[in-house]
């Protein structure tokens, strides 16, 4: 069955495009043939791998299908403030039981950054999709000084009924970091495109990413479509 993955946060600053692009890594190193969405217009530079979907403004279905037709997994990064325009597209295409028709579900990827403010939107999230998905809960880096508590709190009840799986990302090292800051890159770009950073910067990108792939390895389950391994990715 195909994969349709959504990462989806309404939170400013919530770590949805980097986790977007390191499951994008993670699949390509599963050998899953896949495609990378945005529908940030601010993120198609000429580094970025995958398509562009306006979710506020003439998103048409048939862009979907087709992407699911040419690919067995679609990682779509929605971009800060357009959840709700995804759940209304969703409502209205009855998304739900269309993907059943083509063979395809869809997993709901969300970044959880331990505020109070997170719990909340993870609580709306939860709401929104209900039993239209399966659901990853990836816990974002942290320096511990102010998480509020996730165990038994509304939002992580919410989610483990809805039989979500938990990840925990790795922080970024004081090493990456500094590599990014000479680079005049930030996350997301770095992450477009490993290999043309400069030699530091691509062995720390690339460290990373293997640390992200060892914690989304036990979501596979709801991030790799079952014809994984069968054709390699053609980007």
């Amino acid at each position: 069955m195909k994969k349709l993955i959504v990462v989806v946060n309404d939170l400013e600053r919530s770590g949805n495009s980097s986790l977007a692009r390191a499951i994008s890594h993670h699949l390509k190193t599963e050998e899953v043939k896949h495609l990378l969405v945005t529908s940030n217009e601010m993120d198609m530079t000429d580094t970025f791998p995958g398509d562009f979907w306006d979710l506020e403004d003439q998103f048409d279905l048939s862009q979907l299908i087709a992407a699911i037709d040419r690919h067995d997994a679609v990682v779509l990064d929605v971009h800060t403030g357009a959840a709700r325009n995804w759940a209304d597209f969703c409502e209205a295409e009855d998304l739900e039981n269309l993907l059943a028709e083509i063979d395809a579900e869809m997993t709901v990827v969300v970044p959880n950054t331990r505020t109070e403010r997170c719990n909340e939107e993870i609580c709306d999230i939860a709401e929104l999709f209900s039993d239209q998905a399966d659901y990853v809960v990836a816990h974002m880096p942290s320096d511990g000084r102010n998480d509020v508590k996730w165990k038994a709190s509304p939002a992580e009840k919410a989610l483990r009924y809805l039989g979500a799986s938990v990840i925990t990302v790795p922080a970024v090292s004081e090493e990456f970091r500094t590599a990014l800051d000479n680079a005049d890159l930030d996350l997301p770009e770095a992450l477009n495109d490993p290999a043309s950073l400069p030699r530091f910067a691509e062995v720390q990108a690339t460290q990373w990413l293997e640390r992200v792939g060892s914690e989304l390895a036990s979501a596979n389950e709801r991030l790799v479509p079952d014809s994984a391994g069968s054709v390699a990715l053609d980007y």
